[in-house]
């Protein structure tokens, strides 16, 4: 019996079937795969901004509950030096006879106050030149009260630095914060000066100190507890604190790249279901 019309075509449509089987099995192939590479990156993402907040965090090695003994001391005072320009405020039973006490030799300046001269001496009224450099302000204090003595009864003196400070720069906002007492940390002047961004190297943190004719550049990290252990922990006057800053490119934040991948699998099966029509 001769062959019909239909039963000469099913060959050809079983083959072109197992050909677009074929072809549709290979696509989607390409399709599974391409979705593994995607997941392989937004997973390398997450794991890169895990990495990131992770170097944003202070003391990561202190354990909760724990005791660190044998620090350096807080108990450092320092000396007044030529140059110094200090707050001096009397005080005493007769409120009224310490006005002419309380004005300042230096009215020259921005800022009045007594300023230590060439000499080491400050100008002060009724005493005249009294030797201030090299004194502590606890010092300097104690010898205008025994001095003022004769003039004003049960006086009370209180000396402070006007013009001291230490400077911020680098990653963290540029800053000159005053230092008008003693004790101060390097906590409290990153604090003052609004935290270190998250661009900065908290483990490669940087004070500039002046010792005699030299500057010492001393590292400190600030992810460890060994920073509690540095005599840089506690600031001098005219420290410089350098916080240095990643030096890498900006990375893509993860809803950037969930955003991207997103799109780009939108468009693969919009192309695909196209295809396969």
């Amino acid at each position: 019996m001769p062959n019909t019309p239909n039963q000469q075509l099913r060959p050809e449509k079983s083959v072109a079937g197992k050909l677009k089987a074929e072809c549709l099995k290979l696509k989607a192939e390409r399709l599974i795969n391409l979705v593994v590479v995607l997941l392989v990156l937004v997973t390398g993402c997450l794991i890169s901004s895990c990495n990131t907040t992770k170097n944003a965090i202070y003391f990561q090695n202190i354990k909760n509950d724990t005791t660190l003994t044998n620090l350096v001391s807080k108990d450092f005072e320092p000396k007044i030096r030529k140059g110094d320009l200090l707050g001096i405020t009397v005080s005493s039973l007769s409120p009224d006879n310490t006005v002419l006490y309380n004005a300042p030799q230096n009215i020259e300046g921005a800022t009045p106050g007594f300023l230590v001269d060439s000499s080491g001496d400050i100008n002060f009224f009724k005493l005249g030149s009294v030797h201030a450099e090299g004194l502590t302000r606890a010092q300097l204090k104690d010898e205008l009260q025994k001095e003022l003595t004769p003039y004003l009864a049960q006086n009370v003196v209180a000396v402070g630095f006007l013009n001291r400070h230490v400077t911020l720069i680098g990653a963290v906002s540029p800053s000159v914060l005053p230092m008008p007492n003693d004790n101060m940390t390097i906590l409290d002047a990153l604090a003052s000066a609004g935290d270190i961004s998250d661009k900065a190297q908290r483990d490669n943190v940087m004070v500039i100190r002046e010792e005699g004719n030299s500057r010492v550049f001393k590292k400190l990290d600030l992810t460890n507890e060994s920073v509690f252990y540095s005599p840089y922990f506690y600031l001098k006057p005219d420290d410089i604190i350098y916080v240095k800053p990643v030096l890498k490119k900006e990375k893509i934040s993860t809803s950037q790249v969930v955003s991207y991948v997103t799109t780009a699998i939108s468009l693969y099966l919009l192309i695909f279901t196209r295809l396969i029509k």
